[in-house]
C-alpha cells in the first residue's frame, strides 16, 4: 500500500511540475492567503505544491478506482453463465418457460470443440395437471392477444398472437380464417371489406408433450391509418415473421440482410453501465479537486469561530497578568511558555495560542511591541481583535494603570457579546429544529388518524 501511495505521489508531483507549477494553470491567491494564514511555519511555495499535489493524487486515484471498476462491471456481464461446475443447468419448474443458451466445449487444453444453441426446456406436467393449466390458460390469453386493443369487439391495431402465454407450458400455434386482413401472427396486413369492420376467425391450438387442446375466438377488425414510420417498421416485422416461420425447423432465427433494397445491420441491445460509471467516476474526481478549496475555506471558518470564542478568556488573563504588575511583553512570554508546555503533554492546538506562541517569537528576535501587536491582531481578525490591538498599541507609553482600566471594560464587552453570540445560535438552533419537529407532529398525528378513521 505504501509503494502505491509513494508512485501515486510522484506521478502527482510531476503532473504538477510539468503543467500546473510553471504555468500556474490552478492558482489561486484566496488559496494561497488561507494555506498561510493555517501554515505560517512552513516554507508557502512547498506547502502550495503538496496541496495541489494532493488534490492532483485524489483525483487519479479515481479515475484508476473507475477504470478498475469499470472493467470488472463490463467482464461481470461476460462471466455470468446458468452453467454450474458439474456442467448441469436448472431446467424451470412444470409450467415454466423453456431457456435458450449459447454454449462453447473445450477440450482440457482449451481447444474449442464446437459451439451450440442448447434449448432447456422446464419439467413436464401429467395429463390431469395439463388439462387444468389449459382451463386457466384459455381465460387468460384473450387478454394476453388483445395488444393495444380495448377488446376484440373492436380491433385497430395489431394483435399479439403469442406462441407461448407466461406461466404455461403449452406451444399455441394460430390459423385465421380470412390472411387477407390478418396474419396468423395478429398483424393486420390489409383493409376490411367495409367500414363496419370485418369478423375474423383466429383458432387457437395449444400443445404440450403430444396433448392437443383448441380454442376459437372471433375478432371484428375496423380500418386503420398508419403513419409512414408506422407501415415501415410493420413491413419490417412481416419480413421478420416471415423468416421466423420459414426457419422454425432450423437451429437459428436467421435476420433478414436486406429491407426494399437497403442492407440491415442488426446489434443486440445491451446493458453494459462500464462506459457510464466510468464517467462518473472521473466527473466525481473533477468535483473533488474543485470541492477541496471549499473544505480549505471551511477550516479557515473553524479558525475565526474557535478565535471568536477563545477571545473572552484571553482578555481575562491579560487583566489578569497585567493586575499582578507584569509587562504586555511578558505576558505574551508567560502565555507563550504555558500553552507549549501544555503542547507537550498532549493539549489539542489552539490557534489563538499559536499565534501568541509566533509573536512572542517575534518579540524575542526584536520586533517592536506596535509592529508585533498590529500584525497579531491582523493574522487573528475580527474586530474583537483589531480593538485589542489598538488599545494595545496606543497605550505603550501611557503604562498598564490606564491600559488595566480599558482592558477590564474590553473583557467585561467580550463576554457580553460571548452570550449574544451564544443565544444567537441557540435561537437559530431552535429555528432549525421547527420543521424536524412539524414533521413529527404530523407523523404523530397520522398514525391516531388513521386507526380511528378505519374503526368506522
Amino acid at each position: 500500500m505504501n509503494i502505491i501511495v509513494k508512485v501515486l505521489n510522484r506521478v502527482s508531483r510531476f503532473v504538477y511540475r510539468s503543467f500546473c507549477g510553471k504555468r500556474k494553470v490552478f492558482s489561486s491567491q484566496s488559496v494561497r492567503e488561507n494555506l498561510i494564514t493555517l501554515n505560517y511555519d512552513r516554507n508557502i511555495n512547498k506547502l502550495i505544491e503538496d496541496y495541489y499535489v494532493s488534490k492532483i493524487s485524489l483525483v487519479i486515484l479515481l479515475a484508476l478506482c473507475g477504470c478498475f471498476l469499470a472493467l470488472i462491471l463490463h467482464f461481470s456481464t461476460l462471466a455470468d453463465t446458468a452453467i454450474e461446475d458439474d456442467g448441469s443447468i436448472m431446467r424451470n419448474p412444470p409450467g415454466g418457460r423453456e431457456q435458450e443458451y449459447s454454449v462453447v466445449a473445450r477440450d482440457t487444453d482449451g481447444e474449442v470443440l464446437g459451439e451450440y444453441d442448447l434449448v432447456v426446456k422446464e419439467r413436464k406436467f401429467t395429463r390431469k395437471e395439463a388439462d387444468e393449466l389449459f382451463e386457466k390458460a384459455s381465460m387468460e390469453i384473450e387478454k394476453e392477444i388483445l395488444g393495444e386493443n380495448q377488446s376484440l369487439d373492436e380491433v385497430r391495431s395489431d394483435l399479439r398472437l403469442v406462441e407461448k402465454l407466461e406461466g404455461y407450458p403449452f406451444s399455441i400455434s394460430w390459423t385465421v380464417d380470412n390472411p387477407d386482413v390478418m396474419r396468423y401472427s395478429g398483424e393486420i396486413v390489409g383493409e376490411p371489406s367495409s367500414d363496419e369492420g370485418e369478423i375474423v376467425m383466429l383458432s387457437a391450438t395449444y400443445k404440450y408433450d403430444g396433448m392437443t387442446w383448441m380454442q376459437v375466438f372471433y375478432a371484428k377488425v375496423l380500418p386503420i391509418e398508419l403513419s409512414p414510420q408506422e407501415a415501415l417498421e410493420k413491413r419490417l416485422r412481416a419480413l421478420i415473421d416471415s423468416g421466423a416461420e420459414e426457419t422454425k425447423y432450423d437451429e437459428r432465427l436467421i435476420l433478414p440482410g436486406t429491407f426494399e433494397g437497403e442492407r440491415i445491420i442488426w446489434s443486440e441491445k445491451s446493458d453494459d453501465n462500464s462506459l457510464l460509471f466510468l464517467l462518473l467516476m472521473l466527473v466525481t474526481g473533477a468535483l473533488t479537486f474543485v470541492l477541496k478549496d471549499k473544505e480549505l475555506q471551511k477550516k479557515i471558518e473553524e479558525r475565526q469561530d474557535h478565535l471568536k470564542g477563545e477571545y473572552p478568556q484571553f482578555v481575562s488573563q491579560l487583566v489578569l497578568y497585567l493586575g499582578a504588575g507584569m509587562t504586555m511583553r511578558n505576558v505574551f512570554n508567560k502565555l507563550s511558555d504555558d500553552y507549549l508546555a501544555k503542547r507537550k503533554e498532549g493539549r489539542e492546538k489552539s490557534y489563538l495560542y499559536e499565534e501568541i506562541v509566533r509573536t512572542s517569537r517575534e518579540l524575542s528576535l526584536g520586533k517592536s511591541e506596535s509592529e508585533a501587536y498590529t500584525d497579531f491582531g491582523y493574522r487573528c481578525g475580527g474586530q474583537q481583535y483589531t480593538r485589542l490591538c489598538t488599545l494595545l498599541t496606543q497605550n505603550l507609553r501611557k503604562g498598564n494603570s490606564e491600559l488595566l482600566s480599558l482592558l477590564n471594560d474590553e473583557s467585561r464587552r467580550a463576554f457580553e457579546e460571548l452570550l449574544d453570540s451564544v443565544r444567537k445560535k441557540g435561537e437559530e438552533a431552535g429555528t432549525k429544529l421547527l420543521l424536524p419537529m412539524t414533521l413529527m407532529l404530523l407523523i404523530v398525528m397520522v398514525i391516531i388518524m388513521i386507526p380511528a378513521y378505519m374503526s368506522f
